[in-house]
């Protein structure tokens, strides 16, 4: 089992919200302080400039992988399949924090695995996500509007969650990104329900 001083931190959020972009800015920001990782996850697409840098793996090689043991943590969403490396419980028994992109579908998992997991939630109002997926040139506006609407699954109860709005400058959110990982490096389990940051970076509920 993990150290309890190692925290886990899957981001979370719908297609639109930026959680790539903050990802990448904050991954710059804690360049250097090995108390923070941001493991590569492995997927089963190829890789592409405009999205996040992942490792590329076929569909075969990634069941070998998972019969293997090599993911900590591995999903399926959007016809692809999404690993996270086993090297993450190392970091974690050395007590640092680990923050990766996650689908919800994960998180049951997650929370069941390890003793210490925060989530944060990446969001933005519906207007700015549809505009935003539909400025990737590969849905219509209808196809857009319907992912946006679609149900998500529900946060596993005992989870606790930081919500970060992503509506307006990139920067706004990345600090507040950045300030909540932070207030989570070195402590113990937040608790349970929701935390939400707003821009002024005050939180709002603890």
């Amino acid at each position: 089992m993990p150290h309890p001083d190692g925290h886990l931190v899957p981001v979370v959020g719908p297609s639109g919200a930026g959680k790539d972009s903050i990802l990448r800015e904050a991954r710059v920001l804690f360049a250097g302080d090995d108390r923070v990782v941001f493991p590569r996850r492995v997927v089963t697409r190829k890789a592409l400039a405009a999205a996040e840098d992942h490792e590329s793996m076929t569909e075969m090689g990634f069941a070998h992988a998972v019969a293997k043991g090599d993911f900590a943590l591995w999903w399926d969403a959007h016809d692809n399949s999404y690993g996270i490396p086993a090297s993450i419980d190392r970091d974690l028994e050395r007590g640092r924090t680990v923050v990766f992109n996650c689908s919800r579908a994960a998180l049951a998992e997650a929370v069941a695995r390890y003793p210490l997991v925060t989530a944060v939630e990446v969001t933005a109002t519906p207007a700015i996500l549809v505009e935003r997926i539909v400025a990737r040139g590969r849905e219509s506006r209808d196809e857009a509007m319907a992912r946006v609407a679609r149900k998500v699954t529900p946060y596993p109860a005992t989870l606790p969650v930081i919500r970060i709005d992503n509506s307006g400058p990139l920067g706004t959110a990345v600090t507040a990104f950045a300030a909540a990982l932070r207030s989570l490096r070195g402590t113990a389990r937040a608790a349970p329900g929701e935390v939400a940051y707003s821009h002024s970076l005050n939180p709002l509920t603890w």
